[in-house]
């Protein structure tokens, strides 16, 4: 065959032949950056609306609960604000020292969010034991607060829906997890209301148990945000190895397939790909073999964003 160098090649594809497709992914996912900006942008305005409006009525009424729960709101404006910085971040292209980009970014500021929750968290529960161990005056609940909740509410219930479709849209986590704070707050609002009824109906202590109830439900929120982010921070494994190495099987060449690793975002996936060839298969031959695996790969699996063929001379068989 050719008299190139053999087996044991790492082999990847011409940088020239790819310089158009490179070009087209790094124009979408500047794209999909200004898109997920301006969600943030806007729900960064509800959310604020929603925070003012809730610690207003707090105040004036002297609601726990409601008091409280524009505490989570701000904190929703909060990780709106940070989820904005971390896309300017983000945005900035790989380097030496960043070879694969600083995508990532987005996935610490998806934690930040978490973390901003569990402190929501503890707010909810020193303020809800506070209120049950302290005696104090009952809030003073009138219609307009009914009025003011549940238009928050609506407005919640809309973010909620709004980002978590944008999210599936443009493929962003940080819309995810912004989504399912969003989404706890507008349950918290839900035990507002309870505790506005039962208020009006002499129970005195609804507005602190109330407040305790926020407490499970933030939590939950706050352990999807880490279950969905923390794998990527520890590289865990993006795509299933065995359909990765059936499909690289079933290319005419490829002896045998020993080891298939993935890692990264769900719309960045590196892939780390080691086949055996024959022994005397050239370099050029192994080169385009190595380009036939990567078109049908990222085929297969679209959210494949780089791949890397190791090359390796076929096993003798004892």
């Amino acid at each position: 065959m050719g008299n190139g160098r053999r087996a044991g090649t790492y082999a990847r594809p011409d940088p020239c032949v790819y310089a158009d497709d490179r070009a087209e992914r790094l124009a979408a996912a500047t794209e999909q950056r200004l898109q997920v900006g301006r969600v943030f942008w806007l729900t960064l305005g509800l959310n604020a609306l929603v925070a003012l409006s809730k610690a207003g009525y707090g105040y004036v009424s002297g609601s726990l609960t409601l008091g409280t729960d524009s505490l989570h709101s701000m904190l929703d404006a909060s990780s709106n604000v940070l989820a904005l910085l971390s896309l300017r971040w983000s945005a900035a292209p790989a380097d030496e020292r960043h070879p694969y980009g600083r995508q990532k970014i987005e996935i610490v500021a998806a934690l930040g969010i978490g973390v901003l929750i569990v402190g929501g968290l503890f707010e909810f529960a020193e303020a809800a034991v506070r209120g049950l161990l302290v005696h104090r005056t009952p809030p003073r609940v009138g219609w307009g607060g009914f009025a003011i909740v549940i238009g928050t509410m609506v407005i919640n219930f809309f973010v909620t829906r709004y980002e978590h479709r944008k999210g599936h849209e443009l493929g962003s986590e940080l819309l995810h997890a912004d989504a399912r704070h969003t989404q706890s707050d507008l349950y918290a609002s839900a035990a507002v209301v309870a505790s506005f009824l039962a208020v009006r109906a002499g129970i005195t202590w609804a507005d602190s148990v109330a407040t305790l109830m926020l407490v499970g439900l933030i939590g939950h929120a706050a352990w999807e945000v880490f279950r969905d982010n923390v794998p990527v921070l520890i590289d865990a494994a993006r795509l299933d190895p065995v359909g990765v190495a059936e499909l690289a099987r079933g290319v005419a060449g490829v002896s045998n397939v020993h080891r298939v690793r993935s890692r990264g975002m769900r719309r960045a996936v590196e892939l780390d790909l080691h086949l055996e060839v024959a022994a005397d298969m050239s370099v050029a031959e192994a080169h385009r073999l190595a380009l036939q695996i990567e078109r049908e790969v990222k085929v297969k699996f679209p959210e494949v964003s780089d791949v890397v063929i190791h090359i390796e001379p076929e096993t003798p068989r004892a």
